[in-house]
């Protein structure tokens, strides 16, 4: 077994907050190390992240937006905290990601039934983050996953990429800007993304239908390019997607699914988009085209796939072709979390995600403020 992944073993079985206790380290995430924990309030998922001199806390602003956002298809936020030189964040424990379901999957794919319903909830999910003012800019299977109780149940995950796009005062966006470094992942990024240009509603829409044929084909068409840079990986990647027709990317699949993608590569930068045809052309496929009904009983449900080992995949990293990562490098104050932290060797190899994005607008500063519940918390630790 690789040493590194028993670094903070020994903070299992700790308490934190006289409520959390530690009970399985998940890996190395984009945040630093993850733990699940039990509490009161079940089980959860306990992420650290090393604060680092004047660069805003990303664990931060991912918890504000998620408290923000706190609904269906988000993930609850328990806690989150600042002590001395660590953030910590406490969420809801989820099961599998997609991506790891389908690596569970007999035939590494899913049943055209299922990936409809899948879509459905995705573009449920997103409408609903996209009226709340934001778009999510990295649609991808490893940020979808299924209740850890409900297995029907599905949650958008990472929302360190998250921008907000419009005001939600007047409603009016940005002006469009070229040029732009990709944020979010080029497998399934759009082709404006890819382009350079500025994301909106339509990019995440468009990712959810290269997500969609990625589910159903097992793979993609431009999955294992090589390239001697990631310029040149990129260029490549978005000729593809240029230059493949949405029939030859759902061929075998019913024509639904060419609807779908050629509606989201027609939608204007501010267009809303129309999330009920959307859903509609996806539901349409179960019931005319399979004959079936939306029952929600996914491959997962009807297979009886042992979904209570390792739900890791959702907390460790993958390299992010569009995301700098970098060590920490630990301050020579050390406060109670940083020995705590440092001695059982949760510093060593932390790799974070940097975002490239400004910080937001005052007008999304008091956004937050509005609508944040503040949470008072002794900053305190008890380790049995």
């Amino acid at each position: 077994m690789d040493s590194s992944l028993t670094l903070g073993d020994n903070l299992i079985n700790k308490v934190f907050f006289d409520k959390y206790k530690l009970v399985e380290k998940l890996g190395e995430g984009t945040f630093g190390m993850i733990f699940k924990c039990e509490s009161s309030d079940g089980l959860c998922a306990f992420k650290f992240e090393k604060k680092r001199p004047n660069k805003r806390s990303l664990l931060k602003s991912e918890s504000q937006i998620m408290e923000y956002l706190k609904g269906p298809g988000i993930p609850k936020i328990m806690l989150y905290v600042e002590e001395d030189d660590f953030n910590i964040m406490i969420m809801e424990l989820l099961g599998k990601s997609l991506e790891g379901l389908l690596k569970e999957s007999p035939e590494k794919k899913f049943s055209v039934k299922s990936v409809c319903m899948l879509g459905i909830e995705m573009v449920k999910i997103l409408e609903y983050i996209h009226n709340k003012h934001f778009i999510h800019r990295d649609v991808k299977p490893d940020n979808f996953a299924i209740g850890y109780s409900d297995q029907s149940s599905i949650y958008l995950l990472d929302f360190g990429l998250a921008k907000k796009y419009r005001s939600s005062k007047t409603l009016e966006q940005k002006p469009m800007s070229k040029n732009n470094k990709l944020t979010g992942t080029a497998r399934y990024a759009s082709i404006n993304a890819l382009m350079g240009y500025d994301q909106s509603r339509r990019d995440d829409l468009e990712s959810v239908g290269y997500v969609l044929a990625y589910l159903l084909r097992g793979s993609l068409p431009w999955q294992g390019i090589l390239a001697k840079t990631k310029d040149e990986k990129y260029s490549k990647i978005l000729y593809k997607k240029q230059y493949i027709t949405p029939e030859q990317l759902f061929e075998g699949f019913p024509n639904g699914f060419n609807d779908y993608i050629k509606y989201c590569r027609k939608l204007k930068y501010e267009e809303e988009p129309n999330y009920k045809n959307l859903k509609n052309i996806l539901s349409n496929i179960i019931k005319n085209d399979l004959k079936e009904e939306i029952d929600y009983k996914y491959d997962w449900i009807i297979n009886d796939i042992d979904l209570s080992r390792s739900i890791k995949e959702n907390y460790i990293s993958n390299d992010n072709d569009t995301q700098k990562k970098e060590d920490n490098k630990i301050n020579n104050k050390k406060g109670h979390y940083d020995k705590i932290i440092e001695e059982n060797g949760l510093n060593k190899d932390n790799k974070i995600k940097e975002d490239n994005e400004e910080e937001d607008e005052e007008e999304e500063k008091d956004d937050f403020n509005n609508h944040l519940k503040k949470r008072n918390h002794d900053a305190c630790c008890i380790l049995y």
